[in-house]
C-alpha cells in the first residue's frame, strides 16, 4: 500500500507538471525534489512546532494534551501547516535571481509538490504498517478501524483520477462506485504557491492579492479539521462537502491564471531581448512548428535538446520583465549560444552522421570509477527501507514488515540509519562548502535545487538525531518517538523503526552524490567558461548537440526539407567567448579571424589546424575532439597569449586540463 500512496502523490504532481508545460521553466527533477522537501523539511518543521505549542498550551492552561490537540487542530494547526508548507518557496524566493527567473506557474507547481509531500507523510505515518490487516475491496484496500474506514486506492483508480489522494475515508458514490477524492494538501498548497508567486513577482496594488489564495487554503483547511472534531455540526459538514466537491477545480483555475500571466511575460521577454529566437522560428513567426521539426530530427536527443532549451529561454524571459540587469548577461549569452548550436544542426546530415554514442561514452569515461562506486552507497542504504515500506506494504508480503518490526529487524534499521546519518552529514558538508559558488551561478533553478537539497539533508539529520536519542532510551528502537495522542493523531503511530525507514528514504534527495553541484565549483573566471558550463545544463542532450555540431555545423540543410539555420545568421555567429578569439563560436569564424591577425596557419596530415604568430608561438589550436582524451571529446579551441601561456577566451590564465582550455565551439570545417 505504501507504494500506491507514493504513486498517488507523485502522479498528482506530475499531472500539474505536464499541464503547466506551455509556460513552466523548472525541471521535473526540481519538482520531485520539492516533494521530498515537503516530506522531510515541512513535515519535520510542522511536527516540531506542533509539539512545542501544544505542550506549552497544555502546561499553561492545565488542560489535557488530548484536549489541546483537538482544539488547536482547527484553530492553530491549519495556518501553521500552510505557512510551513510554503516556507521553502518563501525562502528560495528571497534570492533575486530565483524569483525573477521563475514564473507564477513554477511557483504553483512547486507549491503543489510541497503540499503533496506533506500530505504523503501524514498518510505514511497512519497506514504504512497496516498491510497485514488491510482488506482488498473495490479495487483498492480498506483499513478496518472505524465505521468510515480509510481507503487506499488501487493502481487503476490512481491512474484514472485527477489529483488522487493517497488515502481517504471510504466514499461510495451514488452508483455504488468508489470515488477517489482530490488530494487536499496538494490543492491547498498549489493555491498558496500562487500566492507566494504573486508576493515575489507582482508589483503595486497586485501584491496584496497574494493573501487571497493563501487565505483560501487556510480557510478550507480549517473547515476540514473543524468538521473532523465536530462531526455533528451539519451546516459545517454541508459546507465542507460542497467545497470538497469543487476542490478538484481549484488547482486548474490557479494554474490557468498563472500560465496566462506567464504567457504575457514570455511574449514581452522575447521582444525585449534579441537573438533568442531560432532562425526557423523567425521564418515561421515564432511558432511551435520550428521546435517540433527540430525535435523530430533524431529521437530522443533532439526532443530533450528542444525541451531544455525552451526552459532556459523561459527563465531568461521571466528575468527580463522589468529592468534588464547586467547580471543576466551570462544567462543571455548561454541561451544565444545554444540557439546558435541548434541552428547549426537543424538539418538531417548533422544527426545522420554524428557518432553520439562515442561522445557519450567519452564523457562517461571522464567520470572516475571511484565516483561511480560512491554512487552505490545510497543505493545500499535504501535497501532495508525499500524492503520494509515498499515491498512489504502488500498483504502477500506483509511478512517483511513483521520481520523488520520484531526481533533483530529494528536493530538492522537502526544500524542502517546510523550509516545514513554519516552519509547525510558528509553530503551536507559538501553542500555547505559550495554555498557561495552556487549563489554566484546565473541560473536560479540551480541555486534553488542546491538549497532544497541542503534543507532536506539538514531536516533528515535533525529527525535522525532525535530518533537515535529516543531509540537509545528506555523505549528502544521498537518504541514510540512521540507520546500517544500527540500531533493530530498522525504521529500517534510514529514508531522509531518507521522513522528509521523514512530516514533512509531521505537519501533520495541527495542522489546521485553531488547532484546539483555540477557547476558549483565553476567560478566566473571567464565568460567562455561560464557559457560552456551553462551549455552543459542540457545534460547528456548537450553532448549530443555538440557531437552533431562537430560534423554538420556549417552544412546546408541536406535532405531535411527546410534546413533553416544550417548557417547561423551573422547576428548569432558572435559569441560570449570574449576577445581572445574575436568573439566567434564557429571553427571557420575563428580561423578567419586568426588569419586577419596575420598569423600563419599550419596543419600536419593528422593534426589539428594551428595558427602561429610572428614570434613562432602557437596562438590558436582548433580541435575537432577525440574520445580517446578524457574531457576533450567535444570540438573546442585552445588559446595562448603572446607569452605562450594557456588562457581562456577572456585572457585568464588556465591549466592544460581546465575547462577554460577547452572552450567548446561549433565545428564547421571540412
Amino acid at each position: 500500500m505504501t507504494v500506491l500512496m507514493m504513486v498517488a502523490a507523485v502522479y498528482g504532481v506530475v499531472q500539474l507538471f505536464v499541464l503547466s508545460y506551455p509556460t513552466r521553466s523548472v525541471r521535473l527533477a526540481t519538482v520531485l525534489l520539492a516533494l521530498i522537501v515537503g516530506v522531510y523539511v515541512c513535515g519535520t518543521a510542522a511536527a516540531l512546532l506542533e509539539v512545542t505549542y501544544t505542550r506549552a498550551i497544555a502546561d499553561r492552561t492545565g488542560q489535557s494534551l488530548v484536549e489541546v490537540v483537538n482544539t488547536t487542530s482547527f484553530t492553530t494547526a491549519p495556518w501553521v501547516e500552510e505557512l510551513v508548507k510554503v516556507s521553502p518557496l518563501l525562502l528560495i524566493g528571497a534570492y533575486t535571481k530565483v524569483r525573477r527567473q521563475w514564473g507564477l506557474a513554477d511557483f504553483t507547481v512547486l507549491g503543489a509538490a510541497l503540499g503533496a509531500g506533506f500530505g504523503l507523510l501524514e498518510s505514511l505515518l497512519r497506514y504504512s504498517l497496516d498491510a497485514d490487516r488491510a482488506l482488498a475491496r473495490h479495487g483498492g484496500w480498506i483499513v478496518p478501524d472505524s465505521l468510515s474506514p480509510p481507503y487506499i486506492p488501487g493502481p487503476g483508480q490512481v491512474l484514472t483520477s485527477w489529483l488522487p489522494s493517497p488515502a481517504a475515508s471510504l466514499d461510495l458514490g451514488q452508483t455504488g462506485d468508489i470515488t477517489v477524492p482530490t488530494f487536499n494538501h496538494l490543492a491547498w498548497t498549489a493555491l498558496a504557491g500562487l500566492g507566494v508567486g504573486l508576493l515575489w513577482r507582482a508589483k503595486g496594488w497586485v501584491k496584496p492579492l497574494a493573501m487571497v489564495p493563501l487565505g483560501a487554503s487556510v480557510a478550507h483547511h480549517t473547515l476540514n479539521n473543524y468538521v473532523v472534531q465536530h462531526p455533528t455540526d451539519r451546516q459545517a459538514k454541508q459546507w465542507l462537502e460542497h467545497l470538497d466537491g469543487k476542490l478538484w477545480l481549484a488547482p486548474l483555475l490557479v494554474l490557468f491564471l498563472a500560465m496566462t500571466v506567464d504567457w504575457v511575460c514570455l511574449r514581452r521577454g522575447k521582444r525585449r531581448i534579441p537573438g533568442l529566437l531560432l532562425s526557423a522560428e523567425q521564418e515561421d513567426g515564432d511558432s511551435a512548428a520550428a521546435l517540433i521539426r527540430y525535435a523530430s530530427r533524431r529521437l530522443p536527443c533532439t526532443v530533450l535538446i528542444a525541451l531544455r532549451f525552451v526552459r532556459l529561454r523561459r527563465a531568461l524571459c521571466y528575468a527580463a520583465v522589468g529592468t534588464l540587469s547586467p547580471a543576466l548577461e551570462p544567462l543571455r549569452r548561454a541561451v544565444a549560444d545554444i540557439a546558435t548550436r541548434i541552428d547549426a544542426t537543424d538539418h538531417e546530415r548533422a544527426w545522420r552522421t554524428a557518432d553520439i554514442r562515442a561522445h557519450v561514452r567519452a564523457a562517461r569515461s571522464a567520470v572516475g570509477s571511484r565516483r561511480r562506486l560512491v554512487a552505490l552507497i545510497p543505493c545500499v542504504l535504501l535497501l532495508p527501507s525499500v524492503l520494509f515500506l515498499c515491498v512489504g506494504s502488500f498483504k502477500s508480503t506483509a511478512g517483511l514488515q513483521d520481520y523488520f518490526t520484531t526481533g533483530v529487524g529494528p536493530k538492522i534499521l537502526l544500524g542502517f540509519a546510523m550509516a545514513a546519518l554519516v552519509w547525510i552529514a558528509w553530503q551536507s558538508a559538501t553542500l555547505l562548502r559550495t554555498w557561495r559558488e552556487t549563489a554566484a551561478h546565473p541560473l536560479g533553478e540551480q541555486l534553488a535545487a542546491h538549497r532544497l537539497r541542503l534543507s532536506s539533508a539538514l531536516a533528515s539529520a535533525t529527525i535522525g538525531t532525535l530518533l537515535l536519542w529516543r531509540s537509545t532510551g528506555p523505549a528502544g528502537p521498537e518504541g514510540r518517538v512521540i507520546p500517544v495522542a500527540h500531533l493530530l493523531d498522525a504521529l500517534d503511530k510514529f514508531l522509531a523503526y518507521v522513522g528509521f525507514a523514512l530516514l533512509l528514504l531521505s537519501v533520495l534527495a541527495l542522489f546521485p552524490p553531488g547532484a546539483g553541484l555540477a557547476f558549483a565549483g565553476i567560478t566566473v573566471s571567464g565568460e567562455g567558461i561560464m557559457v560552456s558550463a551553462l551549455a552543459a545544463r542540457l545534460g547528456a542532450a548537450g553532448i549530443a548537440l555538440m557531437a552533431a555540431g562537430a560534423v554538420g555545423g556549417g552544412a546546408g540543410g541536406g535532405g531535411g526539407g527546410s534546413g533553416p539555420g544550417a548557417n547561423p545568421p551573422p547576428a548569432q555567429q558572435g559569441s560570449a567567448s570574449g576577445d581572445a578569439i574575436g568573439g566567434h563560436r564557429t571553427a571557420s569564424g575563428i580561423a578567419k579571424w586568426a588569419r586577419e591577425q596575420g598569423w600563419t596557419e599550419t596543419q600536419t596530415e593528422n593534426g589539428p589546424p594551428k595558427f602561429i604568430d610572428e614570434n613562432g608561438i602557437v596562438r590558436v589550436t582548433l580541435k575537432q575532439g577525440s574520445s580517446r582524451a578524457p574531457g576533450s571529446g567535444m570540438p573546442h579551441v585552445e588559446i595562448r597569449n603572446a607569452q605562450g601561456e594557456r588562457i581562456d577566451p577572456t585572457g585568464n590564465l588556465v591549466a592544460r586540463k581546465s575547462p577554460g582550455n577547452h572552450t567548446s565551439i561549433i565545428w564547421d570545417l571540412p
